[in-house]
């Protein structure tokens, strides 16, 4: 695997955050009360693994919080925001990493309220933050984890990356207090998986891996590079509703479900809501490997190799 070198010296890369176009202290990095992200939820926010300084499917990122950007109608300077992005990387080593990019819709136009903005005047604001963390552990992978199913917890505008995560906040304290690594989220009659709190869910029958229908789930970057790879590896894939009973194998064998995340990359489910699922190590590993080559691929790409 290619690995790219860390810059050099700096400060820490948590202490320091990158506020619209600024590094300022941790403690400085703060925005006002009345920001329509603070009163409405009005953000969005993108979530990306860092590694010996580059961020992994970084115009994707980008890309897709731009175009939540424009749906929501907050304008925002891509070419800074990228810039930003350089200045706060540069400035402090880290070797495996978590970066965190989020605009705010600001605060309302001449200092009132409303659920409507203008556009005319709107100051979006830019927060990003890197955090060292250790990548994870090789068990995670080899053993699978283990996962409940959660249903009426589902997110506003599911094809955004909202900052009104609300519903993820409480799945994900479902899976913990059940001791799962995370929550599936699941709607209708019968039910059917949409995602995790934090990640995307695929099926995998033995043949087919099958992804839950655009619009229904976000529509994630590492599960859209890992469907892509997954069919030039030569392997089926299919979207459609996905119901919890044929994952849980009623009428015949459970299926195997994969997460995908951009911090985990690919991993399998070894049980649901504590029944054992299909084994399905083997397939995450290969897709796994070749979402990691494209991510280094992009990591060059940041590097300007």
């Amino acid at each position: 695997m290619t690995r790219l070198p860390a810059p050099a010296g700096g400060a820490p890369l948590a202490d320091l955050v990158l506020l619209d176009d600024a590094l300022v202290p941790r403690e400085k990095a703060v925005v006002s009360a009345f920001d329509r992200g603070v009163l409405y939820g009005e953000s969005l926010f993108e979530t990306l693994k860092v590694e010996y300084g580059a961020p992994c499917l970084w115009e994707r990122h980008r890309d897709r919080l731009a175009a939540g950007c424009a749906e929501l109608g907050i304008p925002v300077d891509v070419g800074a925001l990228e810039d930003g992005v350089r200045r706060l990387l540069a400035s402090g080593p880290v070797e495996h990493g978590v970066l965190r990019v989020q605009v705010t819709g600001g605060e309302q136009p001449g200092g009132g309220r409303g659920m409507t903005a203008p556009a005319e005047g709107r100051r979006p604001r830019i927060v990003a933050a890197c955090i060292q963390t250790p990548p994870p552990d090789d068990d995670h992978y080899a053993g699978g984890v283990r996962v409940v199913s959660c249903a009426g917890l589902l997110r506003p505008s599911p094809w955004l990356k909202s900052g009104n995560y609300l519903a993820s906040v409480r799945a994900k304290a479902v899976a913990e207090s059940a001791g799962a690594y995370e929550c599936v989220l699941v709607t209708g009659e019968p039910p059917c998986v949409l995602e995790g709190s934090f990640s995307n869910v695929l099926l995998w029958d033995g043949d087919v891996v099958v992804s839950p229908p655009e619009g229904e789930r976000l529509p994630g970057v590492t599960v859209g590079v890992v469907l892509e790879e997954a069919v030039r590896a030569g392997v089926p894939v299919t979207m459609r509703p996905i119901r919890l009973g044929e994952v849980a194998g009623e009428g015949g064998a459970a299926a195997g479900l994969l997460l995908t995340s951009s911090l985990s990359g690919v991993c399998w489910c070894s049980h649901l809501d504590g029944a054992p699922l299909r084994k399905s190590v083997e397939i995450a590993g290969l897709l796994r490997e070749r979402l990691i080559a494209r991510e280094d691929e992009t990591r060059r790409t940041w590097g300007g190799e």
